[in-house]
């Protein structure tokens, strides 16, 4: 072992800190290098010196218990202050910090429940032939751009090329959702047939009693109340109700060409 090697571990061997096989190299290079030896005495010299100041200093009875006593009141006053400046704020940081932290747990869930769409207010059919004959059930809105933008939705064309519309607007009803409503006219052998068409979002136009009928593919709900026959079938997510005076057999093929 050489000078280099051995220096950097006096230190260890004074703690006592070596392996015996490396205390004894340490040891056999002491005993044929001065140069270490002398740095070795000096190391040995300043740690008996630390000692016996160590064991000559002796602090007076309490002191400690003092110093100790001294530190915690210390702390406590230290505590009291930042309490009293902060309590308020930290309170609302904890407060925006909990429901973060909620928010973090809770919304991963909420996209794997199967959330339900809104229950739909839905329309009577019975209810919306009835006002075809009452006052101030349709409110007129000419352009049918304007009348999708009231809505709220697209408006699908049906195929009436027999028929020339009279008027439409806005159905003024109880249903949360707008139901637009088109009059027709054409004419005929015995003078003007009429037929009114409301038009809504699929599900919106229930019909109580009706009889079920194919028409050309239409699954088409069929009745009439007073004077009035009606027709009402869903497509294209758009629910239709045809009303009009004219006898069954003429609505049934008015909606086999719509």
């Amino acid at each position: 072992m050489n000078c280099s090697e051995a220096r950097p571990l006096l230190d260890l061997l004074s703690d006592g800190a070596l392996e015996t096989k490396d205390s004894a190299l340490v040891l056999d290079h002491l005993k044929l290098c001065n140069d270490c030896q002398h740095e070795w005495t000096d190391l040995e010299q300043l740690r008996a010196s630390f000692q016996e100041a160590k064991d000559k200093s002796q602090l007076p009875a309490g002191l400690m218990e003092r110093i100790s006593l001294k530190l915690k009141e210390e702390e406590r006053n230290e505590h009291k202050l930042f309490f009293k400046q902060y309590s308020r704020p930290v309170s609302m940081m904890a407060i925006a910090a909990g429901l973060a932290l909620i928010g973090f747990l809770v919304l991963p869930w909420i996209h794997l429940i199967d959330i339900k769409p809104a229950s739909i207010q839905t329309a009577s059919a019975d209810t919306l032939v009835e006002d075809l004959v009452s006052e101030n059930t349709l409110e007129p809105v000419i352009d049918r751009n304007e009348l999708a933008k009231k809505v709220g939705y697209d408006l699908k064309h049906v195929r009436l090329p027999e028929w020339q519309m009279n008027q439409s607007g806005v159905y003024r009803s109880l249903a949360t959702t707008p139901i637009a409503r088109f009059d027709f006219v054409r004419k005929g052998q015995s003078g003007d047939q009429h037929l009114s068409c409301y038009q809504a979002p699929q599900g919106v136009i229930q019909a109580k009693v009706a009889n079920l009928e194919n028409l050309d593919g239409k699954r088409v709900l069929l009745g009439s109340h007073g004077k009035f026959q009606f027709a009402l079938w869903s497509q294209n997510g758009r629910d239709y109700l045809f009303v009009t005076a004219l006898p069954k057999p003429q609505l049934e093929e008015i909606v086999r060409g719509a």
